[in-house]
């Protein structure tokens, strides 16, 4: 979708959800986590980081690293980025299928929730409510391992719920959000001005 350069990026994406959407959403339709992780770092360098860091509730620091593209996010981050870009994270089925599942329609009310606090608690409850071990077969862990990851304590990596995504055939897609959070003014651009102070 996008070849141009930062700048362009930086315009296309700042103070519009409906791109930002858009865009993520073409890039998590594969379940593929480094199409994923790339669109993140993308729409996170378009926007004042520090802003944006304010707004997810991190650090500057831990923004750029989280999504500077070279780690595996957790989901936790993810969904607090995208509260603080406008958007929000919606469960649908994978292509080519036509009515949700069961099990579409209970992930679905897992990513609901505003808190990133009570989808990881719900998403886990939806795991362990599956065959444990056979699904650790099809995504290729260690029981123990899902346990972990899925326990409801533990903020999984992006890689692993993307890949449970894969195996119960449903998405994660971005929309705009219907309503705008308000957010605390953002600073002017450049230096102030100088006030001469008259000396007695």
């Amino acid at each position: 979708m996008l070849a141009g350069n930062e700048e362009n990026l930086a315009d296309l994406f700042r103070d519009n959800p409906a791109a930002i959407a858009t865009y993520l959403s073409d890039n998590f339709e594969e379940n593929d986590i480094l199409k994923a992780k790339t669109a993140l770092s993308l729409v996170t360098r378009a926007h004042n980081v520090q802003l944006l860091a304010r707004d997810a509730g991190l650090r500057r620091d831990t923004l750029y690293r989280t999504f500077g593209g070279r780690i595996d996010p957790k989901l936790g981050r993810v969904l607090r980025l995208l509260e603080a870009l406008n958007v929000k994270a919606r469960i649908t089925p994978a292509s080519g299928i036509a009515s949700p599942s069961a099990i579409a329609t209970r992930i679905s009310q897992a990513f609901a929730f505003d808190d990133p606090t009570d989808t990881i608690r719900e998403l886990s409850t939806v795991v362990k409510s599956q065959n444990v071990t056979s699904l650790a077969r099809e995504l290729g862990i260690m029981r123990t391992t899902v346990y972990k990851t899925f326990g409801g304590t533990v903020d999984p990596q992006l890689s692993r719920v993307l890949s449970l995504f894969e195996t119960f055939r449903v998405r994660l897609e971005v929309v705009p959000s219907t309503e705008s959070k308000v957010r605390p003014p953002r600073p002017k651009l450049g230096r102030p001005r100088k006030t001469l102070v008259e000396r007695p």
